[in-house]
């Protein structure tokens, strides 16, 4: 088995020694769009031992352009990314376990899902400053180092975060209000390679005796740009979270039936019944499988998934979101 991995084996500063405890260390991968899924690839084809996969989406058109792995035919079946990603990267390493979770990560299961899954580290693979936020805080609570990458455009930021120094809200003491997103900003292919490598590369490090870099890193890459920033000098002293254990997000009582997503995609919350009773919501069913549901309602294309979530695309605001989820709630009842 050794040999599959020589190339990498003979790397001094990974070795023997760093392939096994690759090969001994559970990571989860929170997010299988662009970063998540260039991630999970690199690790599969380096050894991983075991890989937990979340995501709550299935493969669109619009994701084969940077995201890896899946195929025209994954998005024209509709299937769930986590589905698609761990059948083909057991075609590419079928010595490695992988979990797929086809579900959201939100306040409520977050605590749940990390004790289950008892994982050796996290890495960042969303698009949402929210859920990041949230991971921040459930990952310091238990303990767990996590990497933090982000891109859009050309430009990437990687932050490998140690539970005992400087936390995401160190950094980013508040979420933006109106992140960019790859909707509407755009993204290239290349910034998600590099993103996607930095990370796994502070990963490596911190499963050998380097340990994480210590700096925050950005990068650009149509000015050719890389800048780094110690984060000793980042720590703020007076953090509610990684100073004063206060987890705001975690001890939200529920997730909110609204949600504003990446670009103008907004995300109502219903119950289950709501992908059985489909067909009685004023709206026209295009395409159908056990995992989701493609609506056309007026001018507007919507995403339902089994578990009663909604991905509403082209909404103008919030209170076109509310009014809709109103509409829809009263149609079922």
């Amino acid at each position: 088995m050794m040999e599959r991995y020589s190339r990498q084996i003979r790397y001094k500063n990974f070795g023997r020694n760093g392939q096994r405890k690759l090969e001994q260390t559970h990571v989860m991968i929170v997010g299988a769009g662009a970063l998540g899924s260039h991630c999970a690839e690199i690790l599969s084809r380096m050894g991983v031992g075991e890989l937990t996969i979340i995501d709550m989406d299935i493969v669109e058109i619009s994701n084969l352009h940077r995201q890896a792995t899946y195929t025209e035919n994954d998005a024209q079946m509709m299937v769930p990314k986590v589905e698609a990603l761990k059948k083909h990267l057991l075609d590419i390493n079928s010595n490695i376990k992988i979990n797929a979770l086809y579900q959201e990560i939100t306040c409520t299961n977050i605590e749940h899902i990390l004790r289950n899954s008892n994982p050796a580290i996290v890495m960042d693979g969303m698009d949402h400053f929210k859920i990041r936020y949230l991971i921040n805080e459930a990952c310091h609570k238990f303990s767990i180092p996590w990497i933090y990458g982000a891109a859009i455009g050309s430009q990437g930021t990687i932050y490998g975060i140690d539970y005992k120094g400087p936390c995401l809200k160190c950094v980013l003491d508040k979420i933006p209000e109106s992140a960019e997103s790859c909707s509407i900003n755009g993204v290239l292919p290349t910034v998600i390679y590099q993103v996607a490598s930095m990370e796994v590369s502070e990963l490596l490090r911190w499963l050998t005796s380097a340990g994480f870099s210590q700096k925050l890193i950005t990068i650009d890459t149509f000015s050719i740009q890389y800048h780094t920033v110690n984060i000793n000098q980042l720590k703020n002293s007076n953090c509610s979270i990684c100073v004063h254990q206060q987890y705001d997000l975690l001890n939200q009582p529920q997730p909110t039936n609204v949600e504003s997503q990446c670009g103008d995609t907004f995300l109502l919350r219903f119950d289950e019944k709501m992908f059985e009773y489909a067909h009685y919501l004023p709206a026209k069913i295009k395409k159908a499988n056990s995992f989701a549901k493609l609506l056309s309602y007026n001018d507007t294309d919507i995403t339902l998934f089994k578990d009663g979530r909604m991905n509403v695309y082209g909404l103008e605001d919030e209170a076109q979101a509310h009014a809709l989820y109103t509409h829809f709630a009263k149609s079922i009842k």
